[in-house]
């Protein structure tokens, strides 16, 4: 058993102080100071437990940070097809307080992308053994951003290998894919309605992205069932008064809409408009980071396609911007000073919100007694302090 103690413990909708968490592999009780002490004795026992404490000086308690949407870093990229590689991304992940992440693919051939689901299936189904070790955070399954996509907003995305989208492609790797972005004026009605009916049989969240869909196409594919964006503002029909294009459509939808709260992808009174506008159940903060996120400026690569990265911004050769060099804990920094939003309002966007999209609702992403104890300690400035997953200490700041 291990206990937190002297921590400003964030739950869902309020922040508690003179409170000790109490965890194994799953959060197992919060319980007063008091109460805690009053058992606690010195040979290191709570009611006849062994118990390892945590003072936690003062600094935030939370549940572990969710990224659901990274193509690599520290050098490493989920094309790259290396196991080894996304067990690095794994442990960089845990350093910025994310506890599980979903490696996300780009726009390549076929073969090249499957080669990158087998992959990710690997790494999943070996941190997933029983009797495993964490060593970093948990891979979640994939994200296809791509092939499915539009030439005239493909942004970073490799045009010669765009498809027409084909859910019999997905069905081998159904088990792992947990999101799909799809520009829904590339099929045609019926066509889109097929596939998204296929991807939620399989329980795969249907993205909108990467598309030139007018409003009026975008409602209705959110009708259809399309019910997530990939990073709003970023690669698609923006708003006009006139033509309120995706943003728009978004906007009014209920679907959850992707923010890169990096402050170069979008500016911070749109990040606050949005805020207003869908609240903190309708908003996840992803990283989109790219290999070179962790390595400071240089050359880098992205879907094949040569980056430079200078000042904390990736850019193509042309000026478009590709990916991000963005940690998610400054994503979220970010989000909390451009909105204004309280703790646990500005947390769901990196905690609940994804954790529902991934059926993980309760088990990650919240602290609550039987949710699995993957818990991240940081300081006013999102800092990282340490980084538990199922219970044990992947990270720790020096």
């Amino acid at each position: 058993m291990r206990a937190i103690l002297h921590g400003k413990l964030i739950l869902e909708d309020e922040i508690l102080t003179g409170c000790v968490l109490l965890f194994d592999t799953k959060v197992r009780a919060i319980v007063t100071e008091t109460t805690f002490l009053a058992s606690y004795d010195r040979n290191g026992t709570w009611e006849g437990q062994p118990v390892s404490v945590t003072d936690a000086g003062g600094h935030y308690v939370a549940p572990g940070f969710l990224n659901i949407h990274i193509h690599g870093c520290v050098g490493k990229d989920t094309m790259d097809a290396d196991d080894a590689g996304l067990e690095a991304m794994s442990r960089f992940q845990a350093a910025t307080g994310v506890t599980a992440f979903v490696p996300t693919t780009m726009t390549y051939e076929w073969p090249a992308v499957t080669q990158a689901l087998a992959s990710v299936r690997r790494v999943r189904d070996a941190q997933s053994r029983p009797g495993a070790v964490p060593a970093g955070a948990r891979v979640a399954g994939a994200y296809l951003e791509g092939p499915f996509v539009s030439e005239t907003y493909k942004g970073a995305q490799r045009g010669a290998a765009i498809a027409r989208a084909d859910a019999s492609l997905l069905e081998p790797y159904a088990d792992v894919i947990r999101y799909v972005v799809l520009a829904p004026e590339t099929l045609s009605p019926a066509e889109r309605d097929a596939f998204v009916a296929a991807c939620q049989a399989w329980h795969i969240t249907v993205s909108l992205g990467h598309s030139g869909a007018t409003y009026d196409e975008a409602q209705a594919a959110f009708a259809a069932g399309i019910s997530h964006v990939t990073h709003l503002y970023n690669a698609m029909t923006g708003f006009h008064h006139r033509q309120p294009g995706i943003v728009g459509a978004a906007w009014q939808s209920q679907a959850v809409c992707e923010l890169i709260a990096d402050n170069l992808h979008v500016h911070p009174a749109a990040q606050d408009l949005l805020y207003r506008l869908k609240g903190p159940d309708g908003v996840v903060l992803v990283s989109d980071s790219m290999r070179a996120c962790g390595l400071g400026d240089g050359p880098s690569e992205l879907g094949g396609q040569d980056v430079f990265v200078h000042d904390g911004a990736a850019r193509l050769a042309d000026g478009t911007l590709a990916g991000s060099v963005l940690c998610l804990n400054e994503g979220l920094r970010h989000w909390k000073e451009n909105t204004g939003a309280d703790w646990p309002s500005a947390l769901r966007a990196v905690t609940t919100v994804p954790a529902k999209e991934l059926g993980k609702e309760g088990v990650w992403g919240s602290i609550r007694p039987g949710a699995d104890a993957d818990i991240v300690l940081f300081d006013e400035t999102v800092a990282i302090d340490e980084t538990i997953v199922g219970g044990t200490t992947v990270y720790r700041k020096d």
